[in-house]
């Protein structure tokens, strides 16, 4: 006898028999399409908050050697990383990418 879970059974179900779904294109801004009151600086400090997250993989950086070059505290790089990054100042954002970016390799 072999035990499923009861949701393992939608899984199975053939394409053919799936009720097709709606897909609907959004703006350049998630933020703006899941309403958010601040989107624009939201996008702004994820764009920041990427392009920082790229620098230190270029630089082969561990988290602690870019939070000391960037001047900031690990936990607060890991939580920018880890998208927690909406009372973040833009401003500090960007000193960090400038920071981090004229670290030689």
């Amino acid at each position: 006898m072999i035990l499923t879970h009861p949701s393992s059974a939608k899984l199975s179900t053939p394409a053919s028999c799936r009720s097709p779904q709606l897909i609907e294109e959004g703006s350049p801004n998630v933020y703006a399409d899941l309403g958010c009151t601040d989107a624009d600086s939201m996008q702004r400090k994820a764009k920041l908050v990427v392009r920082i997250s790229d620098a230190i993989s270029a630089k082969s950086l561990r988290l602690a050697q870019a939070a000391i070059v960037m001047g900031i505290e690990v936990f607060c790089l890991e939580a920018w990383l880890k998208g927690d990054f909406r009372d973040a100042d833009e401003t500090l954002l960007l000193a960090c990418l400038r920071h981090i970016e004229m670290q030689p390799h």
